[in-house]
């Protein structure tokens, strides 16, 4: 493997100083020799004033930072605007770094994960012609795998029409089925609902990718929310472009939503006493780690 090969981080930040700082300090430690530059998004409304300074000086010249004017959080910004005003595009989750990096991959992650071993090295090693690398899909959510019909490794073996997937999601009914017919084009029905190449952790060929991808190309942004979660359009939109994906299980080289494991960080936004155990967490780790504090 060619030792000069880079690769360019998204982060996208709302909240949690100390654990953003676990996760750019632990992967800095494992994969550092990979990385370019670290596009540090910070969201334009945070759970609390912000306290990233210290980590942003810690990053030095490292750090690429941006704080978008416009931002849609799980919304859907509207789909005409996007290829014409660059401000409103860019409040779209990681759509800063996508158009900005110069580097032949992107790293996408949250900012609540903790790397164990060099997974950007992995990465780079197994991704070969394919679009992207990371773990695939939502399959706990979804009925096909209640089914026994597809999984991670097998999607693209499995395309039911419209009216196959209407009844195997009323016979193994899970989680988000009731939103179906919301988001599934009935004459495009394939990827299902719940795949996707899941954001918190995965890496983007944007050499491949960034010309059929706004604003180049006709597939939404990655960090839109069309459908029933992050980067589902996208994924939808690439696979029938004809672009490929690596599954890739990244559990022995990182861990997602580390301290509590609770639905990958989400019920932290809504807890006020979990979210405050999870940094205490996340300082302890950072000063008996990495000296650091702040």
């Amino acid at each position: 493997m060619e030792s000069n090969r880079k690769v360019d981080v998204a982060v996208n930040v709302y909240g949690k100083p100390y654990q953003t700082a676990v996760t750019l300090l632990t992967l800095l430690k494992h994969s550092g020799e990979w990385i370019n530059k670290i596009y540090f998004i910070e969201e334009k409304f945070q759970p609390e004033p912000p306290r990233f300074q210290p980590l942003l000086d810690k990053l030095g010249d490292k750090v690429i930072y941006f704080k978008p004017r416009s931002w849609f959080g799980p919304g859907n910004p509207k789909f005409k605007f996007l290829t014409k005003l660059k401000k409103y595009r860019h409040g779209i989750r990681y759509q800063y770094a996508w158009e900005n990096s110069d580097q032949e991959f992107l790293l996408v992650t949250h900012n609540d994960v903790y790397f164990k071993k060099d997974l950007l090295k992995a990465y780079i090693e197994q991704i070969g012609e394919a679009s992207g690398i990371g773990r695939i899909g939502q399959c706990w959510n979804c009925p096909a795998l209640a089914a026994k019909k597809c999984d991670s490794e097998s999607y693209t073996a499995y395309k039911p029409d419209y009216k196959e997937i209407v009844t195997m999601a009323n016979t193994y009914p899970q989680a988000r089925t009731s939103r179906y017919a919301e988001v599934i084009d009935p004459k495009k029905p394939w990827p299902l609902p719940e795949c996707r190449l899941n954001e918190y952790m995965a890496m983007i060929n944007l050499n491949k990718t960034r010309k059929d991808t706004i604003p180049k190309g006709k597939g939404s942004a990655f960090g839109s929310n069309y459908g029933l979660d992050t980067g589902v359009k996208w994924f939808a939109d690439m696979n029938n472009m004809n672009h490929t994906f690596r599954h890739f299980d990244y559990d022995p080289y990182a861990i997602h939503s580390w301290v509590s494991l609770k639905n990958a960080g989400i019920a932290a936004q809504y807890n006020i006493e979990l979210y405050q155990y999870e940094e205490s967490v996340a300082k302890k780790v950072l000063n008996e780690e990495f000296n650091f504090t702040f």
